[in-house]
């Protein structure tokens, strides 16, 4: 069975239009890459029923994403990936979710990427004719220029990947236990003595204390959060009998 696999999604603002970019390819076709070979990818405009059209209002864009999701649901042939296809739904908000994560040409091209009119009029695929463009300007204006040329789509050079921003993950701060009236920690224990949880240890141990007053004791705000770090790193904890415990602040 023959299918179109959805990788990604670049979409391009405009003003208050966006030009919905996306990346995808047949689950049958392949390319080389180096002595590699591996599927073939390549950037399209999500303008089905559309054709030749590249900028939409965000309402327009939410019904091409409800016709497409429809269409998906009647044919079963758009995928996320490989032999797993979209959940009725899933790839309407797949698209509607392209608009949170939209940049502008500039913005684009700051994190490194390239983009290009293609030109694809001409009979022959050799005489068909790239256009690049590094800002919103240029790319009006290819297309004013192309504008009695149908047979045109906007790509990026990079046919596989698109670079953004890596996101910053600001550094949890630990709760500390006087910012509650109660509270939980993790109680064990170690060499006949009950131990009180502080942090894990590079070498696969944790340290601890012997007093659930010391302010460098691990808190948690309910069982439930205690309990699923308990299990998350029960490979450790379990030797120990460590359990929750609740901690009231004197007032």
């Amino acid at each position: 069975m023959s299918y179109e696999i959805y990788y990604d999604r670049a979409f391009i603002r405009v003003g208050e239009k966006y030009i919905p970019l996306a990346n995808s390819g047949s689950n049958n076709t392949w390319e080389y890459v180096g002595d590699r070979q591996v599927p073939e990818k390549y950037w399209n405009v999500l303008n089905w029923k559309h054709e030749y059209q590249f900028f939409f209002t965000e309402s327009e864009i939410k019904e091409i994403a409800r016709v497409y999701d429809l269409y998906n649901q009647e044919s079963g042939i758009i995928f996320k990936s490989r032999n797993q296809c979209f959940a009725p739904g899933e790839f309407e908000r797949w698209i509607i979710n392209g608009i949170k994560n939209a940049y502008t040409v500039e913005e684009y091209v700051s994190f490194g990427n390239s983009f290009y009119v293609l030109d694809y009029s001409p009979q022959e695929t050799e005489d068909w004719k790239r256009y690049p463009f590094k800002t919103t300007k240029e790319l009006l204006d290819i297309l004013d220029d192309l504008k009695d040329i149908r047979k045109k789509e906007i790509k990026l050079w990079d046919s596989r990947d698109v670079y953004r921003p890596k996101a910053k993950r600001k550094p949890k701060k630990p709760l500390k236990a006087s910012a509650f009236t109660e509270y939980y920690v993790l109680k064990g224990e170690y060499k006949e003595s009950t131990v009180y949880f502080i942090k894990l240890n590079r070498n696969g141990g944790f340290k601890y204390s012997l007093y659930h007053t010391s302010n460098q004791i691990k808190v948690f705000r309910n069982e439930k959060d205690a309990s699923a770090y308990l299990k998350k790193y029960q490979y450790i904890f379990k030797r120990y009998n460590f359990i929750p415990e609740k901690i009231v602040n004197a007032s």
